[in-house]
């Protein structure tokens, strides 16, 4: 079996590598930083859709590539790589995708044409306070052939920029995925710092009323369709972390190759280079299982266990290699006009987003006892 990437799926990886190279470097996000307290960079995001990008997985009905999670994920990871200020996991990955996966011809029809022009901006609420994001806490009581939402969510990415919010509610029947307008009567959003700089949002949901043709997927399957949405949601951020700790670790390399004590490059002592060696694979690792787990959702394969064993490694893996690339760099890594605390900071980030290594450890230490060693 080959398992090397198909000329296509190749493509996708090289133009978003070479656009984002490009477009979004140091000096570009230090002269956003200073100047867009949103952390959006409008050009950018335009670019990717003149590109293709943004179309990656809308179906072809609807002016896009028709493409899957596999591809995404590589254009993710070429979005980590390069620190880029764009909505790219919260409207792709969060918003676009399920909508592509589960919605009806009228849904797709209604959102996915302007992601794909990027027009239309998408995020999911998927971060439960206290608990799994497959058991949401958020209500929503039946009203007529409608619904009444009440509740909170809190971190949801671009939560402030998105035009509608995939959210997880509590019904009678078990859970389900709506879309929620966030210009409708009863939405309020509360700006929220992150360790990134990137805002994100509290989502207030009082008295919101959605009709049945804003509920994802049939009204016997929503705690399937949920699943599948947080499942593709992890693969993704995991993605953005492979490459950022892709970069982190490539500038790392770079710096002690040019850094020089005692006469000689600090890239040849023999701690940096074990200490570097291990960053290196635990990389290698976090992109592997990204590619496993997505390469196993793209055409509906289980893969329980490679979703958490993808998260884990991204979790316990990208903080070990951020913070290898931070201490070989010595006092560049603390340096703000140095690029390496962007990917410092949003490693810490994705580290925690639906679950850290724990969380991780604890669902397959379940799926093994319940499933045994081998499928």
């Amino acid at each position: 079996m080959d398992f090397d990437l198909s000329p296509e799926q190749l493509a996708v990886q090289e133009l978003a590598a070479k656009l984002l190279a490009d477009r979004s470097t140091p000096d570009a996000l230090r002269s956003l930083e200073a100047s867009d307290t949103d952390r959006f960079d409008r050009q950018l995001w335009h670019a990717m859709a003149e590109a293709g990008l943004l179309a990656l997985a809308v179906p072809e009905e609807h002016g896009g590539a028709g493409l899957g999670i596999l591809e995404l994920c590589l254009l993710l990871c070429e979005v980590g790589r390069r620190t880029a200020a764009v909505p790219a996991l919260a409207t792709l990955a969060l918003g676009a995708l399920p909508v592509a996966l589960h919605g009806d011809e009228a849904q797709r029809a209604r959102l996915l044409p302007g992601v794909a022009a990027g027009e239309t901006l998408l995020s999911a609420a998927l971060v439960e306070p206290h608990g799994e994001p497959t058991d949401p806490q958020l209500t929503a009581r039946a009203d007529g052939d409608g619904w009444i939402l009440d509740g909170v969510r809190t971190n949801v990415p671009a939560g402030l920029l998105a035009d509608v919010v995939l959210v997880p509610a509590r019904t009678d029947e078990g859970p389900a995925v709506f879309l929620v307008e966030t210009s409708a009567r009863g939405v309020a959003r509360v700006r929220q710092e992150t360790t990134s700089g990137v805002p994100e949002a509290l989502v207030e949901l009082s008295g919101v009323h959605v009709g049945p043709s804003d509920r994802l997927g049939s009204a016997t399957g929503g705690a399937a369709v949920l699943r599948s949405v947080v499942d593709h949601a992890t693969v993704a951020a995991v993605a953005v972390m492979a490459g950022v700790a892709a970069e982190a670790v490539r500038l790392t390399g770079e710096y002690t190759t040019a850094r020089q004590q005692f006469g000689r490059s600090i890239a040849s002592f023999q701690a940096v280079t074990q200490r570097a060696a291990d960053a290196y694979v635990d990389c290698q690792a976090i992109e592997l299982t990204m590619l496993q787990a997505a390469w196993r959702l793209g055409p509906g394969l289980p893969a329980d266990r490679e979703v958490a064993t993808a998260k884990y490694w991204a979790a316990a893996g990208g903080q070990r290699a951020v913070h290898a690339a931070q201490h070989l760099h010595g006092g560049m890594g603390v340096d703000r006009d140095y690029p390496l605390h962007r990917y410092f900071l949003l490693a810490k980030q994705l580290e925690l987003f639906l679950g850290g290594a724990t969380r991780q450890l604890l669902r397959l230490g379940a799926i093994l006892a319940d499933e045994g060693p081998v499928r």
